[in-house]
């Protein structure tokens, strides 16, 4: 039975989050968080794909981070330097 808020292994998945704004992976990391946690509760493990799915996410997320924190990075430098663009 699939459920709205969570994302059963059988359900679709994109093959590249890379190209989801960034509301789309976070809907889609709770989604898998919920699934992972009925999954535990149900049968004591998760799923294999509950798991890929959830280390895909992880990364997706932790490189959209890492590009947040370098571009601010980048805006403090030019401001300290006097080039603000």
């Amino acid at each position: 039975m699939t459920n709205n808020s969570r994302l059963a292994p059988e359900d679709s998945f994109p093959d590249e989050l890379h190209s989801l704004g960034d509301e789309a992976v976070e809907v889609l990391n709770s989604k898998v968080h919920r699934q992972l946690d009925a999954e535990y509760v149900d049968s004591g493990e998760p799923h294999p794909e509950t798991e890929f799915r959830l280390d895909e996410l992880t990364e997706e997320l932790d490189r959209r981070d890492d590009d947040a924190a370098s571009g601010l990075v980048n805006q403090v430098r030019r401001l300290a330097t006097g080039n603000p663009q």
